[in-house]
């Protein structure tokens, strides 16, 4: 979701005067700090037969993977602050990402929580945040992301992999992290 949400920032008018290659350096490495490198562990893990499927069904698996993604995401909210040197409300949104990890870590210790809800959640946050940020109201944008949120919510449910309320709990948690940072800071 991070890198979806960095591709959409790089495409605001805002970023156009920056070169190519920096906007491509922003979304290559959002990749590598919040795709490839949390899911890295997961599939050592999945080798040495410490979890046992690619989406970490079972709660109690789910521990170690969730803390590998925190630390992935903390070094991805320091390279937007250090390297790229984006503003401060957006290493705030990536701060707050990195949050909705943690918050569900500690909520999966008792609770399953949905992670996927979480990351749409937060780039939804996302989006809000910047267009509240920027005066803008792009409607039809609004529409589809939460269209896109609702058919998540539903195959995840229809899946038997959360009840309602752990997704709607999941979308919160991302939601709330993300959005908060962006117009508060």
């Amino acid at each position: 979701m991070p890198t979806y949400g960095m591709i959409m920032l790089m495409n605001l008018n805002v970023f156009d005067v920056l070169p190519a290659a920096w906007q491509l350096i922003a979304i290559l490495g959002t990749l590598l700090f919040t795709g490839i490198l949390p899911a890295t562990p997961i599939l050592l893990l999945m080798k040495k037969g410490e979890v046992h499927d690619l989406f970490i069904s079972r709660r109690e698996e789910r521990t170690m993977p969730y803390l590998f993604s925190f630390l992935s995401y903390v070094f991805w909210t320091l390279f937007m602050w250090r390297v790229l040197q984006l503003p401060l409300f957006i290493v705030g949104m990536g701060m707050g990402t990195a949050l909705s990890v943690l918050i569900n870590t500690f909520i999966n210790l008792k609770w399953k929580i949905s992670s996927h809800l979480s990351g749409i959640g937060g780039l939804v946050g996302g989006v809000f945040g910047i267009c509240y940020r920027m005066a803008y109201n792009p409607i039809w944008l609004f529409a589809i992301i939460l269209f896109i949120s609702a058919l998540v919510v539903v195959s995840r449910i229809e899946l038997k992999a959360h009840t309602p309320g752990q997704t709607l709990a999941g979308f919160v948690v991302g939601f709330t992290s993300v959005f908060l940072p962006c117009v508060l800071i």
